[in-house]
């Protein structure tokens, strides 16, 4: 004998809204934005416990992976009060020559005022 299938269980929206602790208008206004699925029976709305579980997942913020604030773990390039600051511009030799040269000329020209 073949086993009855198992369907999930279906929710109204009034259901689904108290689930998720907002207004029936405010589950409606995520569902016209598309943020929230649903399933359309008989040409009502329904919400199935997978559409709600995604839609939580879907808003969750996740923090910063627990990283040490310590100020010795601070990014150097960041910089901080108690911390050094990163050097401003390129380091000596990373331009090549042809770079220097048209940053030169560049340069010659806007302080010249000549355009």
């Amino acid at each position: 004998m073949a086993e009855p299938i198992r369907l999930p269980r279906l929710l109204k929206e009034r259901e689904a809204a108290d689930a998720l602790g907002v207004s029936v208008d405010t589950l409606r206004r995520e569902r016209r934005r598309n943020r929230i699925g649903f399933t359309m029976i008989g040409g009502r709305v329904r919400y199935t416990e997978g559409h709600l579980a995604r839609y939580i997942e879907d808003r969750s913020i996740e923090p910063c992976g627990g990283r040490d604030r310590t100020s010795a773990s601070r990014s150097e390039n960041t910089g901080s009060l108690g911390g050094p600051t990163a050097a401003p511009g390129a380091g000596p030799g990373s331009t090549n020559g042809l770079d220097r040269h048209a940053a030169h000329l560049s340069a010659r020209m806007i302080l010249s005022g000549r355009s």
